[in-house]
Formats: C-alpha cells, sequence, structure tokens
C-alpha cells in the first residue's frame, strides 16, 4: 500500500532507503567517486558499507570487465536489496554480511574499493581502515565521502530540527550523526595512521534535487533508523513533521520540488 505522497509506507527501511534516498543523494555521489578513481579493467572492487548497492550498480553501468564486484555491509536487509537489485539488472555481484572492522577477505583481495557517507558511523575508524588496507592489493586504491557540517548541509538541518520538534531528541541526533566527521585534518589523521599514502582530501558541493518535497520527506524520512518512530504519529502530526521539513528549507523549497546544497569531504588515497 502507499501513502498520499506516493512513497509505500508499508516498504522496509532499506526498500525506502533504495527507492527514495539512493537516486536523489546516494547514486549522485556515487558517480563522484568513480570519477575520482575510475575502475579499470581487471580491477577487483569493494563497495564498503554498500547499504543497497548504489556504488556497485553505477560501476556495473560502465560496462563488463571487472575482475570482481563485493558489496560489504551489517545489515542483512539492506543487502537483500543490493542482491535483489542486481540480479534483475544481470550484475554478478557477491554481498557479505560484516562488520567494516573484520571482513570475511583474504590480505591483498581487492585492487579498488569505495566506501560513501558510512566513514563516520563506523565505531573504530582506524581500526575499519586498516582492516580495508589489509584487504587492499599493494598500490589499492580507495575512494570515500563524508558529509562536512551540518551548517553546510541545509537538508539535513532541516530534517534534525523537525525531527526534534515532532518526534524527540533521539531521532534529531540521528540525523546530526551523519555530520559528526566533518573536519578534514581528523579524516587525512585517520587515514594516515591506517598506513594509506597520497592522501587527498577536496571538499565537494553537488546540487541535488527531487521534483516532490512531500513525497521526499515521507520517504526519506520514514526510511531512516528514526522512521519506526515517525511511524508512531498520527497522519496530522506526521503532516506536520513534514511541513516544518519544508519551512526550514526555506529557499530550498519552492513550493513543490526541492533543491538543495548537498556537501562532503571526499578523500582519495592508496596503499
Amino acid at each position: 500500500m502507499s501513502n498520499q505522497e506516493g512513497v509505500p509506507r508499508n516498504g522496509t527501511f532499506a526498500e525506502r532507503y533504495d527507492s527514495v534516498m539512493v537516486p536523489v543523494i546516494f547514486q549522485p555521489w556515487a558517480q563522484q567517486l568513480l570519477q575520482r578513481q575510475p575502475p579499470q579493467i581487471e580491477d577487483r572492487i569493494l563497495d564498503l558499507a554498500c547499504g543497497t548497492g548504489a556504488v556497485i550498480r553505477e560501476v556495473a553501468s560502465l560496462g563488463n570487465g571487472y575482475a570482481k564486484l563485493a558489496g560489504v555491509d551489517m545489515s542483512a536487509g539492506m543487502l537483500a536489496v543490493a542482491a535483489e537489485k542486481a540480479s534483475v539488472n544481470g550484475i554478478d555481484a557477491e554481498w557479505f554480511e560484516a562488520t567494516a572492522g573484520d571482513m570475511p577477505f583474504p590480505d591483498g583481495g581487492f585492487d579498488l574499493a569505495y566506501c560513501q557517507q558510512a566513514l563516520q558511523f563506523f565505531p573504530d575508524r582506524v581500526g575499519a581502515l586498516r582492516e580495508l588496507h589489509r584487504v587492499l592489493a599493494p598500490g589499492g586504491r580507495v575512494a570515500f565521502c563524508v558529509s562536512r557540517g551540518l551548517s553546510e548541509n541545509p537538508l539535513l538541518m532541516a530534517q534534525a530540527t523537525a525531527l526534534e520538534k515532532h518526534v524527540g531528541a533521539e531521532a534529531g541526533a540521528a540525523v546530526r550523526a551523519i555530520c559528526q566527521l566533518s573536519d578534514p585534518e581528523e579524516i587525512r589523521s585517520n587515514f594516515e595512521a591506517a598506513g594509506f599514502l597520497d592522501i587527498q582530501l577536496e571538499t565537494v558541493s553537488l546540487t541535488l534535487h527531487h521534483p516532490d518535497g512531500r513525497a521526499y520527506a515521507a520517504g526519506a524520512m520514514g526510511g531512516m533508523h528514526t522512521g519506526d518512530k515517525l511511524s508512531r504519529l498520527s497522519e496530522d502530526d506526521r503532516n506536520a513533521c513534514f511541513n516544518d521539513f519544508l519551512k526550514e528549507l526555506g529557499p530550498c523549497f519552492d513550493g513543490k520540488a526541492i533543491r538543495f546544497p548537498h556537501v562532503s569531504n571526499v578523500v582519495t588515497a592508496h596503499t
């Protein structure tokens, strides 16, 4: 069943994430990562904290010839959607349920790794990066993106403010945590401590959009890990939360569509 905004309310977290957030946010960032570390023929490619497989789908769209495509994530629900999407699109990829700090791969098993909007959530960032360094071959390349501060990301600021007001401090904090690793020097020190070389950081701002701001709010705010709390609200209270989110967007909302800057630190390095 769908609600009046056309967003599947009864879908799983992963299904909502893939249908709403991936095309608006994660696919554009996947494209940016591939531009900065282009995959090469015969590369063995890892998508770390792969979610529903947006990066692997983007790699596969460039053509065939890669020696291996693998995604790892700690969420079985995310991996189920990733596997289904890959199968439908004829993508030969393997999916592994594991944490970033303990991956089931041999030393030197990959040539290239991507990771988008996940490093900030790893409980031991240096440990996870050391584990990634282990599974990369000598000269292996990486490309990461990590959100910059909340003040630079009006969509996240609006979500945090509306959720705090209508759902509670914990829901707002879940959004604020997306921006908890915004300092480029802290990121650099993490990569250096893990043994990476030629670490390059760049501030990148993408202008992202959705043609229906209310549909995005219903899907994204209900599709995050705060969504279970949002679902307990009445229809009127949910709509009030969405209205405040759109109001907080200010000039990023034109009354129908949303168009907003999304700013991240992009990191490239090699082993």
